[in-house]
């Protein structure tokens, strides 16, 4: 089903936000093992940072709803995972690394864009979020286009 302007809650974008920025820091975390330079792992655990602290934010947005912060099902984890040790497999030189990064924030980029669009106000806490979060990936590229 696709989501209309009736469907999506407040409870529901944020949680979309929660899940988004805790795939950011795990896919982080399963990459920085791969990563030789010690700059792109530097600008990469300052994302994983920014990823942390946006999921911290959209959890405590979500308990003062009294709604509890869903984690993604272990399979959707696992297979993240496993996509990710199969792409590195193939190259994980620094270029390649990058290039993966970019890929996920773009993927973020889209993601929150839809949901802004999507959503019934463009003045609530999800919203003012997720363009943050927008603004925050946008930042990552241009970081991460110097590793190309």
């Amino acid at each position: 089903m696709q989501a209309t302007k009736d469907t999506i809650t407040e409870e529901s974008f944020l949680g979309a936000i929660y899940k988004g920025a805790k795939m950011g820091a795990d896919s982080i975390i399963n990459l920085l093992p791969k990563v030789k330079d010690d700059a792109l792992r530097s600008a990469m655990t300052m994302q994983l940072d920014g990823y942390e602290k946006y999921a911290a934010r959209a959890a405590k947005a979500l308990e003062r709803r009294d709604v509890a912060p869903k984690e993604d099902n272990v399979m959707v984890r696992m297979s993240a995972k496993v996509g990710m040790a199969i792409n590195t497999m193939i190259s994980s030189d620094t270029g390649h690394i990058a290039e993966i990064m970019i890929g996920g924030s773009n993927m973020g980029i889209t993601d929150m864009t839809k949901l802004v669009n999507n959503y019934k106000t463009t003045d609530s806490e999800a919203v003012r979020l997720a363009r943050e979060i927008i603004a925050f990936e946008q930042h990552n590229i241009e970081i991460l286009k110097r590793y190309l």
